[in-house]
């Protein structure tokens, strides 16, 4: 719209000054409307007439052009940036990931879907424009503008066959954001990764094998290198650089089990093998071990990002709705923690922050808690980490931290968790249907984003050896 009306003005302007007769001459004289047409095209010219080079005066309008819609579109812009440039830096962090998840998703759907929306498309143009004046601070990240595009799509069966659901009960995983949650390959237990090394290659691997390959894996998820690519690819694209990861871990540890080494960098069918089984196992950790790090904003929304490894509570020990003290509110955050003490990853688990993934605040705790002269946020970290020593006790507490954050004014306390390397029962208190508290010892495990209690002694021996092995 901006070239089409450009143009009539151009060729208005050239029609009655091919003579070179200046726009504040008498031609244009008339109305109130017709002095501002004339202003502005005086501006216009002025422009034009600073021009150097080889430029004719028949060109004037390609370079005249783009400048008149670049600088329309910064006065566009601007109300945008100036409101940007007010918001806390946590907000601006979450402003901006949202902000690059809407550009990024819809210039990705727009490839393999045609949208007939004119206001999507057109809230899509000025998103794109508009990040690039809110980027990160330069070599806070990779920026790689426009030099990269997507070009072609690959797709490639998998499958071919019914996809007819049948009435039995399961986990419904929602999609929440543009990358969207997904359901990922479960990671072998150690000891039956060892048996299929031994079958399908006639090796005599034993427990210190399978140790050995736990320091590597171990190795792997601590490697910042390995945890960011994790959270930022899925498990295939995460696949193309891990051989390369595999064999130098492999290398590192040459000193420690030198005959299994040399297997695994000498004969490439048994280090796939080796590579394969471990692959979703490093790739989950790593993914995870991210969020213990992480900056916050990339854990929070909206949209949410809760998954089987990160979930949001309101508060620890007050009713969200109204800040009153309800002492049992704290096993629904102690449950997540002894779920992701049991799990294989670990988890991380955000107290202040809403179901929607805002920041909901620790005010109301505080309150609870308050002694003068003391600090708010040393007294609640003081609570939380006694309240999960109580629960689940000393040694698996030792796999808990904690760490208070700000984000826009309101505080956030990131719980991470990390596996424990036995099973753990939470002694928790619960409210029964007459209203009474009842303490109770339970076992919690994870199940796609939610946290359940096995009380089956067969469910949990194998929900056990799942995760553990025998």
């Amino acid at each position: 719209m901006v070239r089409i009306e450009f143009r009539g003005f151009w060729r208005f302007v050239e029609k009655d000054h091919a003579d070179g007769t200046p726009l504040g001459s008498d031609n244009l004289a008339g109305t109130a409307a017709d002095g501002q047409v004339r202003n502005h095209a005086a501006f216009i010219w002025s422009v034009a007439d600073l021009l150097r080079g080889d430029y004719k005066r028949s060109e004037y309008g390609r370079v005249i052009l783009p400048l008149t819609v670049l600088r329309r579109l910064d006065g566009v812009l601007a109300p945008a940036i100036d409101r940007f440039e007010t918001l806390e830096e946590g907000e601006q962090d979450a402003f901006r990931d949202a902000l690059t998840r809407f550009v990024r998703t819809y210039s990705f759907l727009s490839q393999v879907v045609s949208f007939i929306d004119p206001e999507l498309e057109r809230d899509y143009r000025f998103c794109r424009a508009l990040a690039a004046f809110v980027k990160r601070d330069a070599g806070a990240s990779l920026d790689l503008g426009s030099d990269v595009e997507l070009t072609h799509l690959h797709l490639e069966p998998t499958f071919e066959g019914s996809v007819s659901l049948e009435a039995e009960q399961g986990v419904v995983t929602a999609i929440y954001d543009g990358a969207g949650p997904r359901q990922e390959p479960e990671a072998s237990p150690l000891s039956q990764i060892i048996s299929k090394l031994n079958e399908g290659f006639g090796l005599k691997l034993t427990e210190a094998d399978r140790l050995h390959l736990d320091s590597i894996a171990r190795e792997l998820v601590d490697d910042d290198t390995v945890q960011r690519q994790a959270a930022a690819n899925t498990l295939g694209n995460f696949g193309v650089q891990f051989p390369q990861h595999f064999q130098t871990a492999v290398v590192d540890r040459l000193s420690g089990a030198e005959d299994f080494s040399y297997k695994l960098l000498g004969d490439e069918e048994v280090a796939e093998q080796a590579r394969q089984v471990y692959m979703p196992l490093v790739y989950k950790r790593a993914k995870v071990a991210w969020q213990e790090h992480c900056p916050i904003g990339e854990l929070l929304g909206p949209p949410p990002k809760e998954s089987a490894h990160l979930e949001y509570k309101a508060t620890f020990r007050t009713r969200a709705e109204t800040g009153e003290l309800f002492k049992p509110l704290q096993t629904a955050s102690l449950k997540t923690v002894a779920a992701f003490l049991n799990s294989r990853e670990g988890g991380t688990l955000l107290i202040g922050v809403a179901d929607d993934g805002s920041v909901f605040g620790l005010d109301s705790d505080y309150v609870t808690l308050r002694k003068e002269g003391k600090d708010d946020r040393d007294l609640f970290l003081l609570h939380l980490g006694q309240a999960v020593v109580n629960a689940v006790g000393m040694a698996a507490a030792a796999n808990v931290g904690h760490e208070i954050f700000e984000v826009g004014g309101r505080d956030l306390c990131r719980v991470h968790v990390k596996p424990s390397s036995f099973p753990i029962e939470a002694k928790v208190t619960e409210v029964d249907e007459n209203s009474q508290h009842i303490k109770k010892t339970v076992f919690y495990g994870r199940f796609g984003n939610g946290t359940r209690a096995i009380s089956d002694p067969g469910e949990r021996e194998r929900y056990t050896l799942q995760v553990w092995g025998p």
